[in-house]
């Protein structure tokens, strides 16, 4: 029985040859696009995310800053930045110009010290929120390299096993990391994976247009009650003091780590309430925990700030840097407090490609930019260009129901009824694929499929933002006429 429900759910999830020509014939692409796809699609697995995110992605040959252009010839306005990589827009040519140096120099010298790797270490323990202030870095190649890192390290430092993050967190898909990462979808497909399946916990994300924890009561906001409740929750996991099981004076506890998003990306672009990580730090205290944050794609200027982390003005034990940080190549970091990386001894990581010489040489500039006071207070300004002219949009369109935003980290949650907050799925996955015919590309995800994850690059024009807006109010009013709202 249990094979023949399985055979069936592998059914429903595969695309089949026959599908996938029907998307393609109906692609808003011209010859060039559709025989590029086709080529692709003989060639490479029907399992890669290209078509999960769109029902056939557009086949992008060429870029500049804030603007990609397809085979055809097509322009698409970028609220991809490659998933927040091209941070600094496509095909900067100020990085473009120092890996071209860097090439005629040294290319790869295995994971081992080179002046760039050395100067892009030194600068991350300067400007990385580490509790006591003394840091070190370990360098990865990718976000889910710098997670296994991050988790092992804090197993070994602290001699215990468990694990605790969100639900709806996205830490990575390889097998190391995938139990950790509960975005809706992975674990349909792979969850549990032995031996990894062990010593995770989840709890809940505390997301207050749509709290896990139901509705405050009068004369509570929606933010306190979520965190309120939040803490009441992950301390009934330690247990009270009143437990027979733990001697309350000494916190016992079997927890190494929180590993958490500061802010759920790929869940939705989702910003929890001001104080989400100070109650994990005030736990991660209390119980000996180490508080490790994942600003993978929350990092490095996305929120108007260096890292998401300050919002909450909190110093955490370890900080994931990745995506923008190698402007455009594979490069990841670890920084954490001195005393975690240095508990091991050598050989306890090695990886072929980490700390890459070009990645770190362009990860150099990268930082260069990204730290000035003026470029996050740019960010800033355009994020609130951005948000207004949504919730301008927001006042003629009801399906958007909720905004969230900062700096150029912006998501939209669309609902039928904005009294109701009933998810607009539908709604949402066609007005994606309407703005994919107007030229301009993005995420949908959330937890129930109905919000819109806006990833600009920081260096994106406001000609560009208008043209986005314009692009949205046409789409939106295309879904109403739709679906008779």
């Amino acid at each position: 029985m249990f094979d023949g429900r399985l055979e069936e759910q592998r059914r429903r999830l595969k695309l089949t040859p026959e599908e996938v020509e029907r998307r393609i014939a109906e692609a808003p692409f011209g010859d060039k696009g559709k025989e590029w796809a086709r080529r692709w699609l003989a060639v490479e697995s029907y399992g890669q995310v290209g078509l999960a995110l769109f029902k056939v992605p557009p086949i992008i040959e060429r870029a500049e800053d804030d603007i990609l252009m397809d085979v055809d010839g097509k322009e698409y306005v970028d609220l991809l930045a490659g998933f927040s990589v091209s941070a600094l827009g496509q095909c900067n040519r100020e990085i473009a110009e120092i890996i071209a140096a860097q090439s005629q120099k040294l290319v790869h010298y295995f994971d081992l010290p080179h002046p760039e790797r050395i100067k892009l270490a030194e600068r991350l323990v300067e400007i990385t929120p580490i509790k006591g202030g003394k840091a070190r870095v370990m360098f990865g190649v990718t976000g889910s390299d710098a997670v296994e890192l991050a988790v092992r390290a804090a197993r070994y430092y602290t001699g215990r096993p468990f694990i605790l993050t969100a639900f709806g967190d996205y830490h990575g898909v390889t097998y190391g990391t995938m139990s950790l990462t509960g975005k809706g979808g992975m674990w349909a497909y792979f969850y549990p994976i032995p031996p990894q399946d062990n010593a995770v916990g989840y709890f809940p994300f505390p997301y207050p247009y749509q709290c896990p924890f139901g509705s405050p009561p009068a004369g509570k906001s929606e933010e306190e009650y979520c965190l309120e409740r939040l803490e009441e929750y992950l301390e009934y996991f330690f247990g009270s003091k009143e437990s027979p099981y733990r001697e309350a004076k000494n916190n016992i506890t079997n927890v190494a780590a929180f590993v958490v998003e500061p802010f759920q990306s790929s869940a939705g672009y989702i910003i929890p309430p001001p104080g989400y990580l100070k109650l994990l730090r005030k736990l991660a205290d209390k119980y000996g925990i180490l508080l490790i944050v994942d600003e993978i794609q929350t990092g490095l200027g996305r929120t108007g700030k260096l890292w998401a982390t300050e919002w909450d003005g909190v110093e955490v034990d370890m900080l994931l840097t990745s995506k923008a940080l190698g402007g455009g190549l594979p490069l990841s970091a670890v920084v954490a407090r001195a005393d975690i990386l240095e508990a091991w001894g050598p050989g306890a990581h090695v990886s072929t490609q980490a700390g890459n010489v070009l990645a770190c040489a362009a990860a150099n500039k990268v930082l260069e930019v990204v730290t000035r006071e003026d470029f996050l207070a740019e960010v800033r300004r355009k994020g609130e260009r951005f948000y207004q002219g949504l919730v301008e949009l927001q006042k003629r369109h009801s399906l958007i129901g909720h905004i969230n935003a900062r700096g150029l980290y912006i998501g939209l949650e669309l609902v039928k009824n904005p009294e109701t907050r009933e998810p607009a799925s539908e709604e949402a996955a066609f007005i994606l694929e309407e703005c994919v015919k107007e030229g301009m590309v993005f995420e949908k995800g959330g937890y129930f499929h109905n919000r819109f994850q806006l990833i600009p690059p920081l260096t994106i024009r406001d000609s560009t933002i208008d043209r986005a807006l314009e692009i949205f109010d046409r789409a939106f009013s295309r879904a109403e006429e739709k679906f008779s709202r």
